[in-house]
């Protein structure tokens, strides 16, 4: 019984990979080719906002092949146990500007709120690593967020020595029945009667990402409007050793 569970279980996930795959890869890969053949076989006819139009048609899908391959790999990754963290201690604010600038594509629709707490304490972050947990949330959240609504970061450090992250949009939340299974491999929130677009990875991979990094992640839903809100919990690190002792 146990490996024909294992067996189905392997069977279920190869045919989810290979359908998000043969999804994921075609339509970016679609837009390439189409945008790339108008401008090969109407150059000439094209005025100069035409042809930038095109271009950066084949620029924003052949980073969201790249976004789609990266997730892929760092899943392998994650599943052969070669993700071990490289942690130094890292400035909270620094990392989270330097993901909104990365980020900046995806929000240009929406606005994005910084309540970033001032005196949080250095922690220990493999920064690669963190600032794809964050982009991921943020590329979640603008995907089920309305433009025009807004994306807000909320830092906080809880009496029991927590460092609390909070990545909240203004979408329609998560319902009860997918709570459990959105930081599952290949599992898309639906919205009505249709699968939102992207591999299904992003959750999946920021879960494995932070608990490398010895933190939890978490879903729910917003308890002052609609809207979902995934909070990273990090311990606070212990004061280098000798630190007590400077004067």
């Amino acid at each position: 019984m146990e490996r024909v569970k294992r067996t189905f279980e392997t069977e279920r996930l190869r045919s989810a990979l290979l359908t998000s795959i043969s999804h994921d890869l075609k339509t970016p890969l679609a837009a390439v080719l189409g945008a790339a053949g108008t401008l090969r076989d109407l150059a000439s006819k094209l005025n100069q906002d035409q042809k930038d139009e095109l271009l950066a048609t084949v620029i924003d899908e052949s980073e969201r092949l790249n976004r789609f391959i990266a997730n892929l790999l760092d899943m392998t990754r994650l599943e052969s146990g070669a993700i071990v963290p490289n942690t130094t201690r890292h400035d909270l604010h620094e990392i989270v500007g330097s993901v909104l600038r990365r980020a900046g594509k995806i929000l240009q629709s929406h606005k994005v709120e910084l309540d970033l707490a001032g005196d949080l304490p250095m922690l220990e972050l493999d920064a690669v690593l963190f600032e794809q947990v964050l982009f991921n949330l943020l590329d979640n959240a603008s995907k089920y967020a309305l433009s025009g609504t807004t994306i807000t970061i909320r830092s906080r450090r809880d009496p029991d020595d927590i460092i609390t992250l909070d990545v909240m949009d203004e979408g329609n939340g998560i319902s009860a029945s997918e709570l459990g299974q959105i930081f599952e491999k290949f599992y898309r929130v639906r919205k009505g009667d249709r699968v939102r677009a992207g591999t299904g990875l992003g959750l999946a991979i920021s879960r494995g990402f932070v608990e490398a990094m010895h933190g939890t992640i978490s879903a729910a839903n917003r308890g002052d409007r609609t809207g979902a809100v995934f909070t990273i919990r990090l311990p606070v690190p212990a004061a280098p050793q000798g630190m007590d002792e400077v004067t």
